[in-house]
């Protein structure tokens, strides 16, 4: 749901955390909301984002409400459907699994080994809530910020089965938007309705990955959104009557 000002709200499960050792003290969590989202690490330079037009929307808010909480986390479950056929595979022929997701801003203190024993904490609350993200903003940025970003890019971990990104708030903020731009585009895009796939952006240079010794290129976003697809249409449509 928006409101006329492109601030996005969201139904979301709040789960106190407590604040041992970190300014963290709640987790949103996404629930199913992002069942079509399929986020895959990068095992050596280049991870991928697959999500539909409604998801990309809604995870641009979800890192924009990352970043204007100083004491929040968002986290994105995986989803529990079969990632699409464009999934990456890695050298042995092996998939490269769809992960969850969490966010946060590095002022929190959250470090990737923390997450186990947050997710534990998880269970013991859990209360509904409606968060409304703040408005998304041109995501061309000024120079003075790509120069800051590439001295201290955001920190993209995979720990205990989660990708973990923490980042300063204005970087948090510059994801988000450009994964909104992305969701914004769909519906236009000439392959979406060919193909009802395309990929529509390298976020380049934002990402710092910790686990490996291989600096990511790039996390690449492919809008998967058969709903675009002009088959679809034409399957539905109705023959024309004879005079």
């Amino acid at each position: 749901m928006s409101d006329n000002d492109g601030r996005m709200r969201l139904r979301l499960t709040s789960h106190r955390v407590g604040d041992e050792g970190h300014r963290l003290n709640r987790v949103l969590s996404s629930g199913p909301m992002l069942r079509n989202t399929f986020l895959h690490p990068p095992r050596v330079h280049v991870g991928y984002l697959f999500a539909p037009r409604a998801d990309l929307l809604r995870l641009g808010a979800l890192f924009r409400i990352a970043a204007a909480g100083p004491h929040t986390a968002v986290h994105v479950p995986a989803p529990p459907s079969t990632p699409p056929d464009a999934a990456p595979r890695l050298s042995d022929g092996s998939d490269s699994p769809a992960l969850p997701l969490l966010i946060a801003r590095e002022d929190t203190g959250l470090r990737p080994s923390d997450w186990p024993a947050l997710r534990r904490r998880m269970h013991r609350t859990a209360t509904p809530l409606t968060a409304t993200a703040p408005a998304p903003r041109p995501h061309e940025r000024p120079e003075d910020v790509h120069r800051r970003c590439a001295n201290r890019p955001a920190r993209f971990t995979e720990h205990a089965g989660t990708v973990v990104v923490t980042a300063r708030a204005e970087l948090l903020f510059w994801i988000g938007d450009l994964l909104t731009a992305a969701g914004r585009a769909v519906a236009t895009d000439r392959e979406i309705h060919r193909r009802g796939e395309s990929y529509f952006a390298d976020l380049v240079g934002l990402f710092e990955p910790r686990y490996t010794e291989h600096p990511m290129h790039a996390l690449c976003v492919v809008a998967v959104d058969p709903i675009f697809h002009k088959s679809r249409w034409h399957k539905h449509r109705r023959p024309a009557t004879a005079r």
